[in-house]
Parts: C-alpha cells; structure tokens; sequence
C-alpha cells in the first residue's frame, strides 16, 4: 500500500506556475488553436489506424495530418 503524504496550504496553492515544457509535451499546436474534426469510420480501421499512430509514436491527429498532406502531393488522383 503507498504511504499517505501530509498536505499543507503550500501545497494546494493555485499560484504555481508549471515549467513550459510540462505544458505542451504532446504537441508543438496548443489545443486552444486547433479545431475539432469530427466523422465515424468502421472499428477494424479504427483499430489499424491507432495501431500505425502508436507504432510510429504519433498522436492521431498527427497521423492524419501526414497521410493528408502525402496524398495531396501524390495528387488527389494517385498520379
């Protein structure tokens, strides 16, 4: 069982500034400045497409972003 530490007022003060790095370690957009997509795909393609975003250490947005911008260079007819 973990041991039970005593809190005190300093503790529990809203006042602490966190360090900027523990503010955005997921992404280099804050998420004030993004909009949210929104669309219902089948569960298998949900699974592989969290499957490829976790092999390849990326968010799913990220995912999304560089499969998007490979098809937009491709052409939007896989020329």
């Amino acid at each position: 069982m973990a041991k039970t530490v005593a809190l005190t007022g300093d503790d529990l003060a809203t006042t602490k500034i966190r360090p900027q790095s523990a503010m955005l370690q997921r992404g280099v957009v804050p998420s004030a400045e993004l909009v949210p997509l929104q669309f219902r795909m089948p569960p298998q393609f949900v699974r592989e497409f969290k499957q490829a975003a976790l092999d390849r250490d990326l968010k799913l947005n990220e995912l999304l972003n560089v499969v998007f911008q490979q098809f937009m260079k491709e052409g939007a007819h896989g020329k």
